[in-house]
């Protein structure tokens, strides 16, 4: 291990193969307690994946990092994603420096390495603005969506239907619809509202209007009593896998096929539900705050960034601003 810890971070010209690297940065990425997130990790593990692929036997030094953000930017990745990939590494340099208090090598060494990992943390966040991705989602599509899960009269389409409607209604994340239990909607049949395990290990409730709950009872009377995962996998035939829950891929796919027979122009992704829930939110009058807890998101920054009701939203509020005005005599 400290062998690694000085090849990474020293100006040894011995480094390592890329694929040990890896290897060691999936060991760190699967132990350091403060990533909770599945996909906290896998992002982290594709960033730097890549930026060892690039830096090849050079040592990790803050000048470096600046070199490499650099090369991004006139490649025109977004801000965002740099930043995501600055944010990898400087995760990197940190977990290095922990590892290095933690073994026996000598201290003027480990002092250097302390150091150079110090340094990479500085390096700061690109600066700009890249056109959102995502959209907004019209009423008249969620429409479409369940009129076509309607048509599907197996398992499958009262199990998509509930899905689209909870995800309509919510906001929730693709990984926290797919983590949901029976037991959580046994406890909102009781009057109490979804308790649902967020990024960061963090808890938040979310709550179902009565449209919603619709769809989920339809599903729910096929799907049964037995404890487990909310939603199951079908099988042809209508079997139901009731062994195991959907995974966040399963989830994709459900999308994109109902898409596909409901004619929509647009392609949609489940995080669209999200960016919508917030939208509609906003259009129905409630606070940004409001909002931002529903999302379970730590800044309000976060939440206004959802917003992708367009320039007709923005025409409605200026329509709104009331200014007196007096027209002069012909």
């Amino acid at each position: 291990m400290p062998g690694l810890i000085v090849r990474h971070l020293s100006s040894s010209d011995v480094t390592p193969a890329a694929s040990r690297n890896l290897e060691h940065i999936i060991e760190q990425l699967n132990q350091d307690p403060r990533l909770q997130s599945h996909h906290t990790r896998r992002a982290y593990l594709n960033d730097l994946r890549a930026f060892e692929a690039w830096r090849g036997t050079r040592p990790l030094t803050k000048l470096l990092v600046e070199e490499y953000a650099a090369r991004l930017q006139k490649e025109e990745r977004s801000p965002n994603s740099i930043n995501r990939a600055l944010a990898a590494v400087r995760w990197w340099a940190r977990r290095l420096s922990d590892l290095a208090y933690e073994s026996p090598m000598p201290k003027a060494q480990r002092d250097e390495i302390v150091t150079q990992a110090a340094r990479v943390v500085q390096v700061e966040d690109v600066s700009g603005e890249r056109q959102q991705k995502g959209r907004h989602i019209g009423a008249d599509e969620l429409q479409s969506l369940l009129q076509a899960c309607r048509a599907d009269s197996s398992p499958a389409g009262a199990r998509d239907a509930a899905i689209l409607a909870l995800a309509w209604s919510t906001g929730l994340r693709r990984s926290e619809i797919v983590n949901l239990k029976l037991e959580d909607w046994k406890r909102h049949l009781s009057g109490q509202p979804l308790e649902v395990k967020g990024k960061g290990n963090k808890r938040r409730y979310a709550y179902l209007n009565k449209n919603a709950e619709g769809w989920l009872r339809g599903w729910l009377r096929l799907r049964g009593a037995n404890e487990g995962p909310l939603f199951y996998p079908v099988r042809k035939g209508g079997h139901l896998q009731s062994r195991r829950g959907l995974s966040d891929d399963g989830l994709a796919k459900i999308l994109a096929r109902r898409s596909q027979q409901a004619s929509l122009a647009q392609a949609l992704t489940w995080h669209d539900f999200r960016r919508t829930f917030a939208g509609n939110l906003l259009d129905s009058g409630v606070d940004l705050a409001t909002v931002q807890k529903l999302l379970g998101h730590s800044s309000p920054t976060t939440t206004s960034n959802y917003d992708r009701r367009g320039e007709a939203t923005k025409q409605r509020a200026i329509r709104n601003i009331n200014i007196p005005f007096w027209p002069e005599e012909p």
